[in-house]
């Protein structure tokens, strides 16, 4: 079982707990803005999990659909939102979207090939000139300032996870004791730089147009928290 199939279960939304509806709809704002989404556009929110970000995008006034490999986390999300399960690999979708969102370092799950794929895939959902936002992590920050191990304790559960750098990818072990019952999985992401983004989406028809450091729209550096890239798909002819 890849690994992917194994941390998006239910658990998911216990060990992300902090990543609330709150910072979801200044998220889907910012997003909403940098993309120049007019109003009641119709979004694709790929790797939706529960589903925070589609249901701050239609707060705004959008139209959603999440598509999700993990059948726990769209269960909960497709309690107010339109969702398909799918992987993103293989996206079920024509060129019928004005818009794409992938929030909270959704890619990179995959080697090469399948990173590729997800993107060509995505390009593939947008109308020409829709637009793209990848929100994803600053690869050289996160080399800088990686936190090796963390523990806490909550709600009767303990969550531990170490972290470390292995060929080319970011690696977290998460550990959650229950109770006398112990999951144990292994996050795995393609560590992947700005420029390498800023080719695989040219590659996949798609012109990066801005790229920003964080959700409160700062300049991206090499210390910001986030490698949030927004590009636009290539206008047919």
């Amino acid at each position: 079982m890849k690994w992917y199939e194994t941390a998006f279960r239910k658990e998911y939304l216990d060990v992300y707990y902090r990543r609330g509806e709150d910072a979801a709809a200044e998220e889907a704002a910012f997003a909403a803005q940098a993309m120049g989404l007019p109003d009641h556009s119709f979004v694709l929110d790929v790797a939706c999990g529960g589903g925070r970000h589609a249901r701050a995008l239609e707060a705004l006034g959008h139209r959603v659909v999440g598509v999700d490999l993990s059948r726990d986390l769209l269960h909960v999300a497709a309690e107010s939102t339109a969702c398909v399960r799918a992987d993103m690999r293989d996206l079920p979708f024509g060129p019928e979207f004005d818009a794409a969102t992938s929030f909270f370092t959704s890619f990179g799950y995959f080697d090469d090939d399948g990173n590729r794929a997800t993107l060509d895939g995505i390009a593939h959902a947008l109308r020409p000139g829709g637009a793209y936002l990848l929100d994803f992590l600053n690869a050289v920050a996160v080399q800088r300032h990686l936190v090796p191990e963390s523990e806490e304790e909550r709600d009767g559960k303990r969550f531990s996870a170490k972290r470390r750098i292995e060929d080319g990818r970011v690696l977290k072990d998460v550990v959650i004791e229950d109770e006398g019952v112990t999951l144990t999985y292994t996050e795995s992401v393609r560590l992947y730089h700005h420029h390498d983004l800023v080719q695989m989406m040219r590659d996949a028809g798609m012109n990066v147009v801005a790229t920003y450091g964080d959700f409160d729209g700062r300049d991206f550096t090499t210390d910001a928290p986030r490698c949030i890239v927004v590009a636009q798909k290539a206008w047919s002819g």
